[in-house]
């Protein structure tokens, strides 16, 4: 009974030991790297469209502003 008192453990698999934990190890930094460099990515491109919108709807009211005081001007 002592035993279903006891968080059970999932089996870890055997420390690697020299090259191959290094070998692991550089494979884990690599991973996230990649995976941050991935999400940077999509942020920089949201950030860029969110850039891009604003932009283009300041021209769209600029030109809306242009064109109202360009009709009030004609006779």
């Amino acid at each position: 009974m002592a035993s279903d008192k006891e968080p059970q453990q999932e089996p870890q698999a055997p420390q690697r030991r020299g090259e191959a934990a290094w070998q692991a190890h550089k494979a884990r930094i690599s991973a996230n790297n990649d995976a941050a460099r991935k999400a940077g990515k999509a942020q920089r491109e949201a950030r860029e469209q969110e850039a891009v919108a604003k932009r283009l709807a300041e021209e769209r009211r600029v030109d809306a502003d242009l064109l109202r005081a360009h009709e009030r001007t004609q006779p």
